[in-house]
Order: structure tokens, then C-alpha cells, then sequence
């Protein structure tokens, strides 16, 4: 089945009108740039007798929610979606928000929240934790202010 421009634009805004249709969307896009994007990785490296070698699942932020979708592998494991730079570059900026918000005072529970409010996803202690600890990397325990309840203990 082939459709036009006009046709496939059609399916995709009544799709996105649909409850969590817009994160299906982002999701069937982003697996199928990948698809794609291995289709010609190995058609250019054809030689070495690389395949296709199925999936693993992936996860990055979305809108209002977490996207999961599948990440395409090859035989030999040599194939790395560059969309995925991309969205790893957000989850980087992601856990320097909550370093910021943490460092300015926000208990984890409180970062927590603000996470639930931008990613529609509750993220526990544990997670923000792991996330603050990762941002706050090399400061002194100094410039972290003053060790308060609910809140991680200083990085060594």
C-alpha cells in the first residue's frame, strides 16, 4: 500500500488527536529512523557481511510520558543509531536540571515532583538520587549547602 503525502499526513493527525497519540507517533518515528537508518548503514557495509540481528528495547523522555521503543541491532554490534546522541544529549540535560534544582535546595522528593510535572512520570528518591549524584560530580560539599533530611548524602 502506497500513500500519498497528503494521505499519510491525514492518518497521522487523526492518530495524534487520539489519547497518548502523539507518544505513539514519537515512538513509531523514532523506530522507524532507526529502521531506516540501519537499512542503509548495512547496505553501505555490505561487504563485510554484516545483517540485521532483530532489537533491544529503549526508553527516553517524552511528552508527558517516557517513550519506549525498539533499538535495531546488527550482527556484529557495530551499528549505533545517531538518534539515540541525541536523545542520550537530553537525558544528560535532564540530570543536570535535577543537580540545579537540587543544588539550589529542592529536597529529592521536591525534584521528584517537578520531574512528574514535566515528564508526566512519577521518578523516586532512588532515581533523582542517582541523577543528582551524577550532576553534582566534582563540586565541593561545600557549594551543595547544608545537609537537610530527605536529601542525598555529599558526593566523596
Amino acid at each position: 500500500m502506497v500513500l500519498t503525502k497528503e494521505q499519510l499526513s491525514e492518518l497521522i493527525c487523526k492518530h495524534s488527536e487520539r489519547e497518548n497519540g502523539l507518544q505513539d507517533l514519537l515512538e513509531i518515528l523514532l523506530e522507524s529512523m532507526m529502521v531506516s537508518e540501519r537499512r542503509e548503514y548495512l547496505r553501505g557495509n555490505s561487504a563485510s557481511g554484516n545483517k540485521c540481528n532483530g532489537f533491544r528495547p529503549g526508553h527516553s523522555y517524552g511528552h508527558g510520558r517516557t517513550l519506549t521503543f525498539r533499538i535495531p541491532r546488527d550482527r556484529y554490534g557495530n551499528f549505533h543509531p545517531r538518534i539515540l546522541a541525541i536523545l542520550r544529549h537530553q537525558e544528560d540535560e535532564c540530570e543536570r536540571l535535577a543537580g540545579t534544582l537540587y543544588t539550589k535546595g529542592l529536597t529529592q522528593e521536591q525534584v521528584g515532583e517537578v520531574f512528574q510535572d514535566i515528564y508526566g512520570e512519577h521518578y523516586s528518591k532512588a532515581s533523582i538520587f542517582t541523577s543528582t549524584r551524577r550532576a553534582t560530580r566534582g563540586l565541593r560539599p561545600s557549594s551543595r549547602g547544608p545537609s537537610r533530611r530527605g536529601r542525598a548524602a555529599p558526593v566523596r
